[in-house]
């Protein structure tokens, strides 16, 4: 190790990366399961292939979770579709989404500008 602190990563948080995202709590709940920062958890998914693949995975299972109860809110009638679908914003932003399109149609027009010179009359000052 080439100095400062030792690393506290340890293989084994990938069960618990995968278990705590895959019960659809984000990765602040897994910093916090796991004693670290936010920011200690999102290099580990940089340095740790195995903690990346354990990250993703409980990512899916979250989304799962939370479309899950989506599906049985829709069912049933019960419960807060407002928080189901802020979860589901904030866990699958790529899938979840408000997307807005926009289509602008302008037409351009150039005016064609002409210069022209006139040569001025002779004057008669003489």
């Amino acid at each position: 190790m080439p100095g400062g602190r030792p690393t506290k990563y340890d293989p084994a948080h990938c069960a618990v990366a995968e278990a705590t995202l895959g019960e659809g709590f984000s990765e602040a709940v897994l910093a916090g399961r796991l004693g670290v920062c936010l920011t200690t958890v999102q290099n580990w998914t940089s340095e740790h292939p195995e903690f990346l693949g354990a990250v993703k995975r409980g990512k899916a299972l979250g989304a799962q979770v939370w479309e899950q109860r989506l599906h049985t809110l829709a069912a049933s009638g019960e419960g807060n579709a407002t928080a189901i679908i802020f979860g589901l914003k904030n866990r699958v932003p790529s899938l979840w989404r408000d997307k807005t399109e926009q289509e602008v149609n302008a037409t351009v027009g150039v005016n064609r500008i002409e210069r022209v010179i006139v040569d001025p009359p002779a004057r008669d000052d003489a």
